[in-house]
């Protein structure tokens, strides 16, 4: 569990353009075939297990989704997250190039099943996505951190209650994180970022899926 001050993304509320925009510490980020010390997996090292969520609740181990060709794991922050809905959006957009390529995507989110529920709803998502209902999956892949006392009462100033939203009801969340899992387990691409703001590249993505076919 990741818990280095300068590690997390502190992120305060601020509007802009009539709009919430939460910003935050940005850090820099691990580029496909780097790793930046103490966030996430590398390439090269087999892809963790854990026991996540469906969004009607049920027990989902993402060891079985491994098999079955390339998948693309990615963490978002949560519904209130507008870069997240932007992200995930964009990811609609890309999934026939990404199937074209062999492989499938599957988003997790400490959100709770329904808010994931919802997401999916609201954003008509054609993949798969988990609630990572106790952190197994942020924890495993070293993407999580918590929030310091003074972001947390600056979230909550803009209606932003992670201990409501957060299936766990903690105050943690998952840096942006995208990893390329082959049918092996074996993780061909990685990249994590401490910049809120910041997503892993799909076309970049979808490349790295094409060669690990």
């Amino acid at each position: 569990m990741i818990r280095n001050a300068a590690a997390v993304a502190l992120a305060a509320g601020v509007l802009a353009s009539g709009s919430l925009v939460l910003t935050g510490c940005a850090t820099g980020s691990v580029s496909h075939g780097a790793s930046e010390s103490g966030l996430g997996l590398a390439e090269g090292v087999r892809a963790p297990n854990a026991t996540v969520r469906d969004t009607e609740g049920g027990s989902v181990r993402l060891a079985s989704l491994y098999g079955d060709g390339p998948v693309v794991v990615t963490f978002y922050r949560g519904s209130w997250c507008p870069y997240c809905n932007n992200a995930l959006t964009e990811w609609q957009g890309k999934l026939d190039d990404l199937e074209a390529a062999g492989g499938r995507l599957v988003a997790l989110t400490p959100d709770k099943p329904e808010n994931a529920a919802g997401t999916v709803g609201k954003h008509d998502l054609g993949f798969t996505v988990l609630s990572d209902a106790d952190f197994e999956a942020a924890d495993a892949f070293g993407v999580r951190f918590s929030l310091d006392a003074d972001t947390r009462e600056k979230y909550k100033g803009y209606g932003i209650d992670l201990a409501k939203s957060n299936a766990s009801g903690d105050w943690d969340l998952p840096h942006p994180g995208t990893f390329v899992i082959d049918s092996s387990g074996v993780i061909r691409y990685a990249w994590v970022s401490s910049d809120y703001a910041t997503r892993a590249n799909p076309d970049e993505v979808i490349a790295a899926v094409r060669d690990a076919s």
